[in-house]
C-alpha cells in the first residue's frame, strides 16, 4: 500500500468492484468499463493506476502468491496448519476468495494446485506407512487427486459464502484426506 490515502481509496474501490463482479461472472468476461462503473471512478482514473484489468489483478495475485508461498514454507509438511492459515487468509480477504472461486483467475488455480501437489507428495514420501493397494501408482496420482479435491472443495466453500470456519474446514480436510499418508 502507498501512503497516499486517495490512491489507497481508489484501489480499494477497484478491488471491491472486482470482488463483486467476480461473484457474477468470470474474470475473462469482466470489462474495464464494468469495473470502473461499479467502482464509481472514471476510466482515466483507472488508467492512471493500471494499464488494464490484467495488471490490476496481477498485483493482487502476486500478493496472494507471496503470502501463500510464505505460509507453505513456514508450515512445512504440517498440512492442517497450512490449510488453516490459508483458509484464514482467504476468509479475511474477499478479493482472494473471489479469485479462487470458479469465476476467478486460472493462474491462481494452477498455482494452488501445484503447491498442494508438492506438499501432498512430500507428506506421502515422509509417511511411515503407505497404502499397499496404491503403491508407487499412488505416489504418482494420489497427490494430484487430493489437490484437485481440495481446490474444488475450497471453491464450494467460497460458493457457500464461507459458512464454516477455517479451522472447521481444515478439520474436514483432515478427515477427508487422512489416508493421503497411508
Amino acid at each position: 500500500m502507498t501512503k497516499d490515502p486517495r490512491i489507497n481509496r481508489t484501489r480499494g474501490k477497484l478491488l471491491d468492484a472486482m470482488t463483486t463482479l467476480l461473484s457474477q461472472k468470470s474474470f475473462d468476461d469482466i470489462t474495464t468499463i464494468e469495473l470502473v462503473t461499479m467502482a464509481k471512478i472514471s476510466r482515466s482514473t483507472f488508467y492512471t493506476h493500471y494499464s488494464d484489468k490484467y495488471e490490476m489483478i496481477d498485483n493482487v495475485q502476486q500478493q496472494l502468491f507471496n503470502t501463500i508461498e510464505y505460509i507453505f514454507a513456514r508450515s512445512g509438511a504440517d498440512l492442517h496448519a497450512t490449510l488453516v492459515e490459508t483458509f484464514e487468509l482467504i476468509n479475511d480477504h474477499p478479493i482472494y476468495a473471489a479469485l479462487l472461486s470458479e469465476n476467478g483467475s486460472k493462474e491462481i488455480h494452477q498455482f494452488i494446485l501445484q503447491r498442494l501437489i508438492r506438499l501432498l507428495s512430500d507428506i506421502r514420501k515422509t509417511a511411515k506407512t503407505r497404502s499397499l493397494a496404491l503403491g508407487d501408482l499412488g505416489d504418482s496420482y494420489a497427490p494430484t487427486f487430493y489437490a484437485h479435491a481440495i481446490l474444488g472443495t475450497v471453491q464450494a466453500w467460497i460458493q457457500r459464502k464461507r459458512r464454516e470456519s477455517p479451522e472447521r474446514l481444515a478439520d474436514l480436510f483432515g478427515v477427508l484426506i487422512s489416508d493421503v499418508s497411508s
